[in-house]
Protein backbone atom coordinates (compact mmCIF):
# COMPACT_ATOMS: atom_id res chain seq x y z
CA UNK A 1 0.00 0.00 0.00
CA UNK A 2 2.53 2.58 1.10
CA UNK A 3 5.48 3.70 -2.20
CA UNK A 4 8.14 3.15 0.60
CA UNK A 5 9.67 0.48 2.69
CA UNK A 6 10.98 2.11 6.15
CA UNK A 7 13.18 4.85 6.42
CA UNK A 8 11.94 8.43 6.28
CA UNK A 9 8.05 8.26 5.89
CA UNK A 10 8.01 5.87 9.16
CA UNK A 11 9.69 8.40 10.90
CA UNK A 12 7.78 11.53 9.72
CA UNK A 13 4.65 9.47 10.61
CA UNK A 14 5.46 9.03 14.42
CA UNK A 15 6.34 12.37 14.24
CA UNK A 16 2.54 13.54 12.75
CA UNK A 17 1.46 11.28 15.61
CA UNK A 18 3.64 13.29 18.02
CA UNK A 19 1.20 16.39 17.24
CA UNK A 20 -1.60 16.09 19.29
CA UNK A 21 -3.06 19.45 18.84
CA UNK A 22 -4.13 19.03 15.03
CA UNK A 23 -6.48 16.22 15.66
CA UNK A 24 -5.81 15.10 11.37
CA UNK A 25 -2.83 15.26 9.90
CA UNK A 26 -1.88 14.38 6.38
CA UNK A 27 1.21 14.53 4.29
CA UNK A 28 0.95 14.29 0.24
CA UNK A 29 2.93 14.77 -2.91
CA UNK A 30 1.83 16.61 -6.47
CA UNK A 31 0.26 13.01 -7.57
CA UNK A 32 -1.67 12.51 -4.46
CA UNK A 33 0.09 9.90 -2.63
CA UNK A 34 0.11 9.79 1.13
CA UNK A 35 3.51 9.73 2.25
CA UNK A 36 2.16 10.11 5.96
CA UNK A 37 -1.08 10.52 7.61
CA UNK A 38 -2.50 10.26 11.14
CA UNK A 39 -6.14 10.08 9.59
CA UNK A 40 -8.20 9.03 6.37
CA UNK A 41 -8.83 11.69 4.01
CA UNK A 42 -10.26 10.81 0.78
CA UNK A 43 -8.43 10.42 -2.54
CA UNK A 44 -11.11 12.80 -4.41
CA UNK A 45 -10.20 15.50 -1.72
CA UNK A 46 -6.35 15.00 -1.51
CA UNK A 47 -6.91 15.50 -5.64
CA UNK A 48 -8.54 18.26 -5.25
CA UNK A 49 -5.84 19.68 -2.91
CA UNK A 50 -3.22 19.38 -5.18
CA UNK A 51 -4.21 21.91 -7.28
CA UNK A 52 -5.79 24.24 -5.00
CA UNK A 53 -3.08 27.29 -4.88
CA UNK A 54 -3.86 26.95 -9.08
CA UNK A 55 -6.58 29.35 -8.63
CA UNK A 56 -7.02 31.79 -5.95
CA UNK A 57 -10.76 32.43 -6.40
CA UNK A 58 -11.80 29.07 -6.92
CA UNK A 59 -10.32 28.09 -3.78
CA UNK A 60 -12.12 31.46 -1.97
CA UNK A 61 -15.33 30.13 -3.68
CA UNK A 62 -15.26 26.45 -3.11
CA UNK A 63 -13.45 26.03 0.16
CA UNK A 64 -11.45 22.89 1.00
CA UNK A 65 -13.20 19.70 1.24
CA UNK A 66 -12.64 17.05 3.76
CA UNK A 67 -14.57 13.85 4.23
CA UNK A 68 -17.90 15.60 2.99
CA UNK A 69 -16.87 18.51 5.26
CA UNK A 70 -16.62 21.50 3.78
CA UNK A 71 -14.21 24.36 5.47
CA UNK A 72 -14.85 28.05 4.19
CA UNK A 73 -11.04 29.64 3.09
CA UNK A 74 -10.25 33.19 5.06
CA UNK A 75 -6.68 32.90 3.74
CA UNK A 76 -4.58 32.39 0.69
CA UNK A 77 -0.84 33.15 0.57
CA UNK A 78 0.59 31.11 -2.70
CA UNK A 79 4.29 32.59 -1.82
CA UNK A 80 4.12 31.45 1.97
CA UNK A 81 1.70 27.98 0.21
CA UNK A 82 -0.46 28.70 2.63
CA UNK A 83 -4.11 28.17 3.04
CA UNK A 84 -6.41 28.28 6.46
CA UNK A 85 -10.09 28.64 6.71
CA UNK A 86 -12.61 26.76 8.99
CA UNK A 87 -16.14 25.43 9.27
CA UNK A 88 -18.74 27.36 9.20
CA UNK A 89 -19.76 27.83 12.76
CA UNK A 90 -21.91 30.39 14.64
CA UNK A 91 -20.30 29.40 17.91
CA UNK A 92 -15.59 29.26 17.25
CA UNK A 93 -15.85 26.74 20.03
CA UNK A 94 -17.66 24.28 17.72
CA UNK A 95 -16.08 24.92 14.46
CA UNK A 96 -12.76 23.25 13.04
CA UNK A 97 -9.89 25.03 11.68
CA UNK A 98 -7.77 23.56 8.30
CA UNK A 99 -4.34 24.71 7.22
CA UNK A 100 -2.90 23.23 3.91
CA UNK A 101 0.94 24.08 3.26
CA UNK A 102 2.51 23.63 0.16
CA UNK A 103 6.37 23.00 0.70
CA UNK A 104 9.15 22.46 -1.56
CA UNK A 105 11.11 18.76 -0.72
CA UNK A 106 14.34 19.93 0.00
CA UNK A 107 15.98 16.88 -1.29
CA UNK A 108 14.09 16.93 -4.92
CA UNK A 109 12.55 20.65 -5.23
CA UNK A 110 9.10 18.54 -5.45
CA UNK A 111 6.11 20.15 -3.97
CA UNK A 112 4.92 18.38 -1.01
CA UNK A 113 1.60 19.23 1.13
CA UNK A 114 0.58 19.53 4.50
CA UNK A 115 -2.76 19.39 5.32
CA UNK A 116 -4.46 19.59 9.35
CA UNK A 117 -7.18 20.09 10.99
CA UNK A 118 -7.55 21.55 14.30
CA UNK A 119 -10.39 22.12 17.18
CA UNK A 120 -10.97 24.60 19.73
CA UNK A 121 -9.51 25.78 21.78
CA UNK A 122 -5.95 25.93 19.00
CA UNK A 123 -6.46 28.68 16.38
CA UNK A 124 -4.57 29.51 13.28
CA UNK A 125 -2.60 31.73 15.36
CA UNK A 126 -1.12 28.38 16.92
CA UNK A 127 -1.47 26.00 14.13
CA UNK A 128 -0.20 27.81 11.39
CA UNK A 129 3.39 28.66 12.84
CA UNK A 130 3.46 25.01 14.63
CA UNK A 131 2.88 23.25 11.03
CA UNK A 132 5.14 25.69 9.07
CA UNK A 133 7.77 24.65 11.69
CA UNK A 134 6.96 20.93 11.19
CA UNK A 135 6.70 21.22 7.41
CA UNK A 136 10.74 22.88 7.47
CA UNK A 137 11.96 19.94 9.75
CA UNK A 138 10.24 17.00 8.13
CA UNK A 139 9.98 18.41 4.24
CA UNK A 140 12.05 21.43 3.58
CA UNK A 141 14.97 20.06 5.41
CA UNK A 142 14.91 16.43 4.05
Amino acid sequence: ERPWEGGLEDTMEDSLKQQTEWNRAVIFDEAGTILAKTAEVSAGDISAMTSAFNDRDTTYGNGLNVNGTNYEVHRFYEDQGLIYGRTHSVDPQNGEGICLARVKRGTTGANNFALITYRFPILSAKAVPDLQAWTKEWITNQ
